[in-house]
């Protein structure tokens, strides 16, 4: 019988797990904010209880439950591969929303990094590391360049089985995967990597949101975490008092001005490569 199969994302912005039962059912995803924050004895006045992990030989909270400390943490540097604790709290925290997972769950792990991180072997062994110190079901842990994931998404089934589109298969395809902390590209010819192709780029979404909100801040005399600022945008309005508030004309500049750096930055990427492949 095949072997379940796990994918974790530790993303910037968002923690992203999915996990392929041995009979090919994908369980509904889990889904959180990229947050940590050291737990404390208890929060006043509360009658419940958030769920903790241990990782890096301290208790933690994950994810929305992360802003009750007075320091949440996110790392969007390299730096989270050298954290005891920041990944290893996350995955845990992750496996743990899955509910009890037995050793039927038990199977491979594909993960990914940044494209330029991806080829770096000291980097994809921290990572494998820390999945393993969160999690010991891993029957075997790969990491891959994260645009790929877009395009395996679209030509395997839940078995690993290839069944995309021929032109998908046979052709060759530029992937541009728009991340919180960085940009990453690949090309891929006939399903193959092209190794030059692999590109990071730090103009992810993460400045234009720090810079919306500081605009946010000011217009409605409230301080923001870069989580409720990534919120806001999304909900394309802030709550004020448990009530929604339109956001002020303008709000979206900075995405545009992000987008319009990475349209050239492509464009310039690209171009640049048709001129130098032989005709």
């Amino acid at each position: 019988m095949p072997n379940a199969g796990h994918g974790p994302n530790i993303g910037h912005g968002y923690v992203k797990y999915v996990i392929i039962d041995r009979q090919g059912n994908e369980l509904p995803p889990v889904v959180f904010p990229a947050l940590i924050g050291r737990a404390g004895r208890s929060v006043t006045g509360a009658i419940g209880k958030a769920a903790t992990v241990n990782a890096g030989g301290a208790q933690w909270w994950t994810g929305e439950d992360a802003l009750l400390s007075p320091a949440p943490l996110t790392l969007l540097a390299q730096e989270r591969l050298s954290d005891p604790a920041f990944v290893p709290a996350l995955v845990r925290g992750a496996v743990d929303r899955f509910g009890a997972l037995n050793g039927s769950s038990s199977g491979m792990c594909v993960t990914g990094l940044p494209a330029s991180w991806a080829s770096d072997p000291t980097k994809a062994r921290a990572l494998g590391a820390h999945l393993r110190e969160a999690w010991s079901g891993y029957s075997g842990i790969r990491v891959i360049p994260e645009p790929l994931g877009l395009i395996y998404a679209e030509t395997l089934d839940n078995h690993g089985q290839v069944t995309g589109d021929p032109a998908l298969l046979e052709g060759q395809v530029a992937v541009v995967d728009l991340g919180h902390h960085t940009v990453d590209i690949a090309v891929l010819r006939r399903m193959i990597p092209v190794p030059t192709s692999l590109a990071t780029y730090q103009l992810g979404t993460a400045r234009p949101l720090q810079q919306i909100g500081g605009h946010l801040s000011a217009a409605f005399e409230r301080e923001l975490t870069l989580f409720e600022a990534d919120q806001a945008v999304r909900a394309q309005a802030l709550l004020i008092a448990g009530q929604p508030r339109t956001l002020p004309a303008g709000w979206d500049r900075p995405l545009l001005q992000n987008g319009e750096a990475i349209a050239a930055r492509l464009v310039e990427t690209w171009a640049a490569a048709r001129s130098s492949t032989p005709s």
